[in-house]
């Protein structure tokens, strides 16, 4: 007598278990037997271990990716532009990140449309610091009233916020 109630006492605990185990897996439109929901819930289990994986491998690629930004952003420099004037002569001098992306072509085509004439260029880049360095020789006619650095300056200033 001692041995059936220990038997049902453990059947019934056997089955409370299976009932939270069963409890925890997607419904399903059929009743199944206490093996298919074995089977099925190692399936689950076996998924959810996959997704979760895969979850911690994407949280770490998107880490990675937000460090490189965060980087990137802490290294970009500010640019730095002045003209120097004197006379008939005219020098644009321009500091910018290599991030920067404008061609030498735009800054001439605005000394050029403002009526200075490009007597000499010079492009360096300087790897270390991350720096291209453009400075920009140009000669104004003597005759060139119209001619004003301050304009030249405005619309570079556009196009390095562009």
């Amino acid at each position: 007598m001692q041995r059936c109630l220990i038997e049902r006492e453990r059947r019934s605990n056997m089955n409370n278990l299976y009932s939270k185990l069963f409890s925890l897996l997607p419904p399903q439109p059929t009743k199944m037997s206490i093996l298919g929901n074995l089977e099925l819930a190692t399936v689950h289990i076996k998924e959810l271990q996959r997704q979760v994986e895969e979850l911690k491998r994407r949280k770490m690629q998107l880490e990675e990716e937000s460090q490189a930004l965060n980087r990137a952003k802490s290294e970009t420099i500010t640019p730095v532009l002045n003209i120097i004037e004197s006379h008939s002569v005219m020098q644009v001098n321009l500091v910018i990140g290599s991030d920067m992306k404008f061609i030498l072509g735009e800054v001439i085509s605005i000394i050029e449309e403002e009526g200075a004439e490009v007597a000499g260029a010079t492009y360096n880049h300087a790897g270390k610091v991350n720096r291209n360095i453009l400075s920009i020789h140009c000669e104004t006619a003597c005759s060139n009233i119209g001619f004003k650095s301050s304009k030249v300056l405005e619309r570079l200033k556009t196009l390095i916020k562009e």
